[in-house]
């Protein structure tokens, strides 16, 4: 099965319309993960239009078994990860949010799990990711906008009743020179969908995105302003939360460059 959003005839043109096609593909390899379980890559073409147009095809080769018994027991039918990542897209969008302008997806499972499945989206407009521009602008206005617009879009994201629990610096992408910070989500696999979400989920999210936020890279009175942003005033229950997690996250040793641990009574300090 192949869904086409946009770009069908592009996508014709290039020999990415057909299941058989998408897997024999060739072009830029950008990412590759272990065992060719999956891979990601950037094809640089141009529209129906002749304008210039950058894709990303993003490959699952040998998804794991246990996420399509998971995708069974949810949804009453299997759902490839690239599907997941298309319907988490739509449910953000709908929320008001921007993601990567989506293309096509296409799978092929059975019964119990996936085979292989495949989504392409087009690049978003927003060229920096929030992890660099944190690392590399140094101007007090231009930063308090943009923490100021991530606070009020994640805000917006979990009032929707929606959690991402890979809320990191590196998969927001923004747009810091336009007058109104623009900010895009990407690598949307995982969305928890609530009706109301739970402090606890709120928490994840939040100590996702502060643990990939280094001390050395944003202050402690920005991460204040962030807090009182998101929820109009500090919530010393929530702060308590995001602590606990963070303590759990701080044991990874890929969130090493965060620095230092900050505990439950060093946040809480900071929320006075």
């Amino acid at each position: 099965m192949i869904v086409f959003a946009q770009h069908q005839s592009v996508l014709q043109k290039l020999g990415l319309s057909t299941l058989e096609e998408v897997r024999a593909f060739q072009g830029e390899v950008i990412k590759s993960h272990g065992n060719r379980r999956r891979d990601i890559l950037r094809i640089c073409t141009t529209d129906e239009a002749g304008a210039p147009l950058v894709l990303f095809l993003k490959r699952s080769w040998h998804p794991y078994k246990k996420d399509g018994l998971r995708t069974l027991l949810c949804h009453g039918q299997v759902w490839s990860i690239s599907r997941q990542e298309w319907e988490n897209s739509l449910s953000l969008q709908h929320a008001g949010l921007k993601t990567a302008p989506l293309v096509a997806f296409g799978e092929d499972c059975g019964r119990l799990w996936e085979r292989f499945s495949f989504l392409i989206t087009e690049a978003v407009a927003s060229k920096e990711t929030l992890q660099h521009f944190l690392k590399s602008c140094r101007e007090p206005c231009r930063r308090r906008l943009v923490l100021d617009a991530l606070a009020r879009e994640v805000h917006r994201m979990h009032e929707a009743g929606l959690a991402m629990p890979d809320l990191y610096t590196r998969h927001v992408f923004v747009d810091a020179t336009a007058e109104q910070p623009v900010l895009h989500l990407i690598d949307m696999a995982r969305l928890d969908r609530r009706v109301r979400l739970s402090q606890s989920l709120r928490a994840r999210d939040l100590a996702a995105l502060n643990v990939t936020a280094p001390l050395c890279d944003v202050s402690p009175r920005e991460r204040i302003r962030f807090l009182r942003v998101y929820g109009k005033r500090i919530d010393r229950k929530l702060v308590g939360r995001i602590a606990t997690r963070m303590k759990h996250l701080l044991l990874r040793r890929k969130h090493a460059d965060f620095q230092r641990p900050v505990g439950k009574n060093q946040l809480a300090e900071i929320a006075r």
